[in-house]
């Protein structure tokens, strides 16, 4: 038995090798362990460019409030929607008006 063919028996016969060499899930079946998915929407990662005194004065106000920076900024985001529905109410008929795509998407 040469060297290569002893050390891939070696890793066959470990607990590595036999999670390796497992037949793939079947298609039916995401695969996945643990508690399905939930069906909610899921959020989307930005990056921001804002001054480095806004931003320490932002993450100061989340310590106070037990709350991460991206809750925060997230809260204050909702609270503009619901402030400037309007103005998105406009931009629905803009763009129904001119068959417009969104181009923000």
């Amino acid at each position: 038995m040469s060297k290569l063919e002893e050390r891939e028996s070696r890793r066959r016969s470990t607990a590595v090798g036999k999670f390796v060499e497992q037949t793939p899930v079947e298609a039916g079946s995401s695969g996945r362990r643990g508690r399905p998915k939930e069906d909610r929407e899921l959020k989307k990662r930005i990056s921001l460019s804002v001054l480095p005194s806004l931003y320490e004065d932002i993450r100061k106000i989340a310590y106070v409030q037990r709350s991460s920076i991206s809750d925060l900024i997230g809260q204050m985001m909702e609270k503009y929607r619901v402030d400037h529905a309007v103005e998105l109410q406009q931009y629905s008929n803009i763009v129904n008006q001119k068959g417009d795509r969104d181009i923000y998407k």
